[in-house]
């Protein structure tokens, strides 16, 4: 008994790392389709809501609701980035309008004072001055032989962007047409006598991501809302875009709030009033800083582990380790996949010591 029950339980263990590995190996595709059943999951209360309406006794279809609804998420998505438009412009044109020259002297009165201040210490070794041995560095660093591959390096992104965004509709609209279809084609590869840890493993995953992604919609309102109400308290322009800005950064673990304060207080000091100083972009540092404190101490240590039953030690492992094997990606990608192995280790080999250990808050 015990050697069928080790037996199994091996079995087991390297089904799990093979399908890991096959999991990490078509990672891309495999994004695409949790991408796809995560707007059907949006989606899914307005094909609910949409199916109730009777037009002359007879119910939408179910083909025509899925349509209305991949519609309304795409016009909302369009609509966001939309609301970025003015700022974005605003930065081109202020670009547009940089005195080059200007510049051009700033530049030539900088290396003359790197000469004035360091010209005892000789950088290169030779004749050259410090100026110019540092211009050539960094122009040897640009490497604009490089800027034709570069070039046709985002063209390629770009055609593998506008697939992905096809893929996604496309799986997106077949699952919100047919609700169990997700479902169906996990119960369809899975041993009947695993049918109930499976259907168990579902419904616990998709109640615990349902409140991790409920958790994110607060960090992003919270984080919106104290740097949208700082800014306008500073009288800066764009606050409430800037503040939508920092909160969506957010989504991506400890990296985000980083670039999204850099950002932040960039545009704050290139969209302001001419008259902008240094109070200005200290105060909105400052309610960067107040957001984050915020956000770290509060919303990810309280909100998202409770919600995923896990220590904020554990999550921040998970995170780190996430974002070296995978990038911002796999950053994004660590908790709900964390969750996931989670309620399988604990469904299907419970037991093991360690499975026990890191399970045993999970409800």
């Amino acid at each position: 008994m015990l050697r069928k029950l080790s037996l199994r339980n091996l079995i087991g263990i390297l089904g799990f790392f093979v399908l890991a590995i096959g999991i990490w190996k078509f990672k891309s595709l495999v994004g695409l389709l949790l991408l796809s059943v995560a707007i059907s999951f949006v989606g899914k209360p307005i094909v609910g809501l949409l199916s109730k309406i009777t037009i002359k006794g007879r119910s939408i279809p179910t083909s025509v609701s899925a349509a209305v609804s991949m519609l309304i998420i795409f016009t909302s998505t369009i609509g966001i980035i939309q609301l970025f438009a003015p700022l974005v412009n605003q930065q081109i044109e202020a670009i547009r309008n940089l005195d080059f020259n200007e510049i051009a002297g700033a530049t030539g009165r900088s290396t003359v004072w790197l000469d004035e201040q360091f010209g005892v210490i000789n950088f290169s070794g030779d004749e050259r001055s410090n100026s110019q041995y540092i211009l050539e560095h960094l122009e040897s660093s640009l490497k604009f032989e490089e800027i034709g591959q570069r070039v046709r390096g985002l063209l390629a992104q770009i055609g593998s962007l506008f697939f992905g965004i096809f893929s996604v509709i496309f799986m997106a609209f077949f699952f919100l047409k047919d609700g169990a279809l997700f479902r169906n084609m996990i119960e369809a590869v899975t041993p009947d006598e695993l049918m109930p840890k499976v259907q168990s493993i579902m419904d616990r995953t998709s109640q615990l991501l349902t409140r991790y992604f409920g958790g994110l919609i607060i960090q992003v309102f919270i984080v919106t809302a104290i740097v949208t109400v700082g800014l306008e308290l500073l009288g800066a322009d764009h606050a409430f875009l800037i503040g939508l800005l920092a909160g969506l950064c957010n989504l991506v673990p400890y990296l985000g709030p980083l670039a999204g304060t850099a950002l932040g207080v960039t545009l704050v000091a290139l969209s302001g009033p001419a008259t902008a100083n240094t109070a200005m972009i200290g105060g909105s540092l400052l309610v960067f800083v107040v957001a984050q404190m915020v956000d770290n101490f509060f919303t990810q240590p309280v909100v998202f582990a409770n919600r995923v039953h896990a220590h904020p030690l554990e999550i921040f492992i998970v995170i780190s380790i996430a974002g070296s094997a995978a990038g911002i990606l796999g950053m994004v990608l660590a908790v709900p996949t964390y969750t996931l192995f989670r309620i399988v280790a604990q469904e299907l080999f419970s037991g093991f010591k360690l499975v026990d250990r890191l399970t045993q808050n999970l409800k």
